[in-house]
């Protein structure tokens, strides 16, 4: 069996205080073990995306914990958390935040040169990560050149840089066609096939969340249903 990646118990968050506030989380507590694939689904404003936040050490909770490899990483000072979240995590999001005057080795080079990772082994690595992505050629175009799928794809390669354990995607494919959709899925099973990564992927729709292994969903901040997916690829 794998071993348990992350542990979140009992999280809440609230925004705000007093009549104004806004209970966004209530009580979600689940465990997710390493190379999972997995979704949370849930309507706009359920949630899911503060979930996002405190998994990916973004935001803190107001109660509950984030345990990662059995620490408790509200027990970390700033530096030390944010070391962590550059080593441990990455992230994707459905607008792809490339620099545009720079080069797409350059962009995927960025968490690598961040966490001081040295520049010859850095750019190894990028050029075997752009590779994996079906990018191979590309490292010298500028970010700007590219086409959305493209861009969508040098951004999962600069989240899978430093080899996270985890990579979280808030709605990775809301702004790519149902092609390029399916070309992303395709990639993030064979890049946790070949790199053990753990996948978490938050989208409101459920035709994509039929996609992976497993669906959390959550309703109105809270963890509603939790429950294992039989996912068949398409036939080819």
């Amino acid at each position: 069996m794998a071993d348990v990646l992350l542990e979140a118990t009992g999280l809440d968050k609230v925004y705000g205080e007093g009549d104004t506030s806004t209970h966004a989380l209530r009580g979600v507590s689940f465990t997710l073990n390493e190379g999972e694939f997995a979704s949370i689904v849930g309507q706009s404003g359920s949630g899911k995306s503060t979930l996002l936040n405190l998994l990916g050490l973004l935001d803190t909770p107001t109660a509950g914990t984030v345990v990662y490899h059995g620490q408790d990483v509200g027990k970390l000072g700033k530096p030390a958390l944010a070391k962590l979240r550059n080593s441990l995590v990455g992230f994707v999001f459905q607008f792809h935040h490339l620099l545009p005057e720079f080069s797409v080795l350059e962009n995927v080079l960025m968490p690598a040169l961040i966490g001081g990772r040295p520049p010859m082994e850095s750019r190894k690595l990028a050029e075997e990560t752009l590779g994996l992505l079906g990018l191979t050629g590309l490292e010298d175009k500028g970010a700007d050149q590219l086409s959305g799928g493209q861009k969508q794809r040098v951004a999962i390669a600069r989240a899978l840089m430093n080899r996270p354990a985890l990579l979280l995607a808030d709605e990775p494919t809301g702004n790519l066609d149902t092609v390029n959709t399916e070309q992303v899925y395709k990639l993030f099973r064979q890049v946790g096939a070949e790199t053990g990564t753990a996948f978490l992927i938050v989208t409101h729709d459920r035709a994509v969340a039929q996609q992976t292994d497993r669906i959390l969903e959550v309703r109105d901040g809270e963890l509603v249903q939790d429950v294992r997916n039989s996912y068949l690829p398409p036939a080819q």
